[in-house]
């Protein structure tokens, strides 16, 4: 049983947490953190607080799985409620609380790289009594499962009904939500959208909680559009249809509380990155700008299902006795943003900002008591509770990786450079705390996976562990990196190997020109996309990569094409084709930008890590780049897992991994000349 040791004090005279973005004025190495410390899984995840502020719900690893645990902040104590213990059975995914006694709980696999569900929806009391099977999940492990699954997503309660909640299923059709109020005693759902624009993505409900408007995507048919249903009517309009080149996207986000004709969109009519409007549903039309940023989406494209690191969300609620209304939003900008409308929500942000600076702040200021998560690229983040009565801060103890020490860590910066062809990229960069202007360090390129996921201003485990060792590390945000506009997404299509692997390159050679680079003492390290960017880019500059990391990474387009499940047995295959390429159509790009067909032109050794149950990238990107290698007779090392899919999850191969990764970048980093 884990104690919580909470301590109150007030905004106004609390002292700062470390922030660890301070510059430091030690020149002396750190010591080496031991590997286990950065990758063993985290303490806690998906803090949820009960409606009375009194309890909090989420996850905690017990014999290697996610498993839901409840903490009383008042009695300081905890207690696991359930039992899953089997590396091969399912685990916690997500929790919601009913009431203060009851919780509902999804369940699935977290493989590292790509977080499964399994369909199953459970409920049980806060004492781990009266488990209740509301939604079978699948039979057989989540690696078993299909690639499309029966999915039950927990939405609200219902207004004055604790044994209900609104829910979205596809138990109707494989590619269409619908929305449900289902009972949470015995399961059973009634279906509330009677009539369907079909093929729905993502359904908004009005302030009479009714069905209102819809974003659908027919990916076969390389399609999107909205949909709303005016007052009164039965009948569904279409608010606005585009394709994969994302030109006059408006999606629905929100019913204006105070105006039932308003909708709240994300839309880039008129401009190239998405910004918050309304929009008049009696005239049909767009309306007022709400707020928009020229370089960043407020919102996602949905451009391959939801949201990818790009974010963007309105917050409605009220701060006081007056009634709903909109009172702020929240993005992804160079860091993490919220803006508030509300002068009540803004003044609790400056007192929580002043008490906790260099850090990322969140909380809800509509309610009395709040969960507060806090956290820093130098932390990996910690819960508190205000309570906006007192006026106080209550630390909850709780820390995500408690074993982590900030003032070890090194900090995070912002930059950008801009690509040969005149696009700006952002990016991380993270320097050793030994760093001095003047001595470019040994460094390492960090592209990121998807490839759409964006990299973002937040504690990453394994840019802090390659600064431990004294490695400057840069992420870009090459084109095709969501949250920079349609242009930026546009400008990456069918460019895996091409112009995206050189947004990468140019921003080695930038850290070179900014003095922060070693040239002789760079390498690359990425994983799924990042893996093939890797590669890529030592096909394309064997001169300037001394090392280089695959994991679990695509090496050959065509392969890919033919083995990877959402293009098998999905509907995907055509929008891939589309934004991604064609086997036939593009053979010339494919064999260009595969980089396996190219093992001949890397100078460097490679490290490469696969696992065979992966369901992304299958292991037969594995078999064919080591075919490749192994006939160009070019150095290589190997690692394979074979119960392990798309990143490893369990922590004696995560180890084993990043141990290998450590002696291997070090036997092939020159030395400091």
């Amino acid at each position: 049983m884990t104690m919580l040791k909470p301590f109150l004090f007030a905004l106004a005279f609390c002292a700062a947490l470390p922030s660890g973005v301070n510059a430091q004025a030690a020149v002396e190495a750190p010591a080496l953190i031991p590997v286990e410390t950065f990758f063993k899984p985290p303490a806690y995840r998906g803090l949820r607080l009960s409606p009375n502020g009194k309890l909090i719900a989420a996850t905690i690893v017990r014999n290697g799985r996610q498993n839901l645990v409840v903490l009383d902040t008042e009695k300081r104590t905890e207690a696991v409620l359930t039992g899953f213990t089997d590396a091969k059975s399912a685990e916690v995914n997500s929790i919601f609380w009913l009431d203060d006694a009851r919780l509902l709980y999804t369940t699935g696999e977290d493989q590292s790289l790509e977080p499964r569900t399994d369909g199953g929806l459970f409920a049980i009391d806060r004492d781990g009594k009266n488990g209740t099977t509301l939604v079978e999940p699948v039979s057989g492990s989540a690696s078993n499962a299909r690639y499309v699954l029966r999915e039950t997503t927990v939405l609200a309660r219902v207004p004055g009904n604790k044994d209900e909640v609104f829910v979205t299923a596809n138990d109707r059709s494989e590619d269409s939500q619908d929305i449900y109020r289902m009972n949470v005693q015995s399961g059973r759902k009634n279906l509330i959208s009677l009539t369907s624009p079909g093929k729905v993505l993502k359904w908004v409900l009005d302030n009479d909680n009714r069905p209102r408007a819809t974003t659908s995507v027919d990916q076969e048919r390389k399609r999107w559009w909205s949909s709303y249903q005016p007052a009164g009517s039965n009948e569904w309009k279409t608010l606005a249809q585009w394709d994969e080149q994302l030109r006059d996207v408006i999606i629905p986000v929100g019913f204006d509380p105070t105006d039932p004709k308003t909708l709240y969109v994300s839309s880039n009519v008129g401009r190239d990155t998405l910004a918050f409007f309304k929009f008049d549903l009696e005239a049909g039309k767009l309306g007022e700008l709400v707020a928009g940023v020229d370089r960043y989406d407020l919102g996602s494209f949905l451009l391959v299902g939801g949201a990818l690191g790009e974010g963007g969300q309105l917050v409605f609620g009220s701060t006081g006795s007056e009634p709903s209304k909109l009172i702020g939003l929240r993005f992804n900008g160079d860091k993490p943003t919220t803006v508030w409308f509300d002068s009540e929500a803004r003044r609790l942000q400056a007192s929580l900002d002043a008490a906790m600076p260099g850090r990322i702040n969140t909380f809800d200021p509509t309610q009395k008591r709040t969960l507060v998560h806090s956290t820093s690229p130098t932390d990996p983040g910690g819960w508190f509770i205000f309570d906006k009565e007192k006026r106080a801060l209550e630390d909850t103890g709780i820390r995500s990786r408690p074993w982590i020490d900030p003032k070890q860590m090194a900090p995070m910066t912002y930059v950008t450079y801009t690509a040969r062809d005149g696009m700006k990229i952002g990016a991380y960069l993270t320097l050793p705390k030994t760093f001095r202007k003047g001595s470019p360090v040994a460094f390492v390129v960090l592209p990121h996976g998807g490839p759409w996921a964006k990299d973002n201003w937040d504690f990453d485990p394994e840019a802090q562990f390659l600064a431990n060792r004294g490695y400057a590390v840069l992420q870009p945000n090459f084109r095709g990196s969501t949250g920079y506009g349609a242009q930026h997404l546009r400008a990456s299509y069918k460019q895996w190997g091409g112009t995206m692997t050189d947004d990468i390159i140019d921003g080695v050679e930038w850290a070179i020109k900014e003095g922060y680079a070693d040239r002789g003492r760079i390498g690359s390290f990425g994983a799924s996309y990042g893996g093939l960017a890797t590669l890529s880019v030592m096909v394309k500059r064997p001169d300037l990569f001394k090392w280089g990391i695959n994991y679990v990474g695509v090496t050959d387009l065509a392969v890919h094409q033919d083995t990877q499940p959402a293009q098998l047995r999905g509907d995907f295959t055509p929008l891939a084709k589309a934004i991604n390429g064609d086997q036939k159509v593009d053979a010339a790009a494919f064999a260009a930008q595969s980089p396996a067909r190219h093992v001949g032109r890397i100078a460097a050794p490679v490290f490469h890590a696969y696992g065979g149950e992966d369901r992304n990238v299958d292991f037969a990107n594995g078999r064919e780049i080591r075919s490749a290698f192994d006939k160009a007779g070019k150095p290589y090392e190997w690692m394979f897992v074979g119960d392990e899919a798309h990143g490893y999850r369990q922590t004696k191969n995560v180890i084993e991994f990043y141990t290998r990764f450590e002696k291997f970048i070090k036997a092939n980093t020159p030395p400091a000349k």
